[in-house]
């Protein structure tokens, strides 16, 4: 895919993310491209997210839409006991000498407080808030007593959700087999899947997929029953899903539907 199309694209997500709906004649206009082109992208996008297609536009579907995109540091201090035991749990599934990768949500950073039950593990994050807290929390003393090794993967810098992404993040990504992967959500819902708000968030953790054994998702049962913008993960494709009681249907008889296995904490 060239820049500009790339480009393009992007500024069509932004517009749907901001206002839930797009038009051909509009986008094209901007762009100074034919309605024909812009038309192609919609097909595009429309298939990827979910989106649906108008006559002369696009438009999300009718959901309830998650959309409370806010900065990380408030983020961080919402449901805070509840995503501890959330990594608490996670933590069950972890054996010692495995490589594991830790998504830049709130969630997984409470990691940080659990590791030590674990001894030699390879931790490669792109998380920035994971990074601070490491260095200012004085972690590296226990990370050297247990054996860890902590793997920071940089790139272009999102300060808003605390994250690095875009071409040197995917070049250095490749070059490590995940046993597990450790992810959060914006929002859940039993049929779409996880999604989240961000796109930048929902493409780099789409690329880490590729490369992991396992997926297991931390999210708190807040987020449940709400759906966001971009799908990251259909409920079949989680190999554990960590959450917190009390649940209700669908999620009590998950583990008999889905290939997933819920974890109630």
């Amino acid at each position: 895919m060239s820049s500009k199309v790339e480009n393009r694209r992007m500024d069509i997500i932004r517009i749907m993310q901001s206002e839930g709906k797009a038009n051909v004649a509009e986008i094209a206009k901007m762009h100074g491209v034919t309605m024909e082109t812009i038309r192609a992208d919609f097909d595009y996008l429309a298939e990827q997210h979910g989106w649906v297609r108008t006559h002369g536009g696009m438009e999300l579907k009718e959901f309830t839409k998650y959309s409370m995109n806010y900065f990380f540091h408030e983020r961080q201090v919402i449901h805070m006991d509840e995503k501890k035991k959330l990594c608490c749990k996670a933590m069950d599934f972890i054996s010692d000498g495995d490589c594991i990768y830790v998504d830049s949500g709130s969630t997984v950073i409470n990691l940080l407080d659990y590791l030590h039950q674990k001894r030699k593990l390879t931790i490669v994050t792109h998380s920035i808030g994971f990074l601070i807290r490491y260095t200012l929390d004085n972690y590296e003393k226990l990370f050297k007593e247990q054996e860890h090794r902590l793997i920071f993967l940089g790139g272009e810098v999102d300060t808003n959700i605390m994250m690095t992404y875009g071409v040197f993040f995917e070049q250095t990504l490749m070059e490590f087999a995940y046993d597990h992967v450790i992810f959060s959500v914006d929002a859940m819902d039993s049929e779409i899947g996880g999604t989240n708000v961000d796109y930048q968030a929902y493409a780099t953790i789409k690329s880490v997929f590729r490369y992991a054994k396992s997926k297991i998702l931390l999210v708190d049962n807040s987020k449940l029953d709400l759906r966001a913008t971009y799908k990251i993960v259909s409920v079949e494709d989680v190999d554990y899903i960590i959450t917190n009681g009390p649940v209700k249907e669908p999620w009590e008889s998950l583990s008999t539907q889905k290939n997933s296995h819920l974890i109630i904490v």
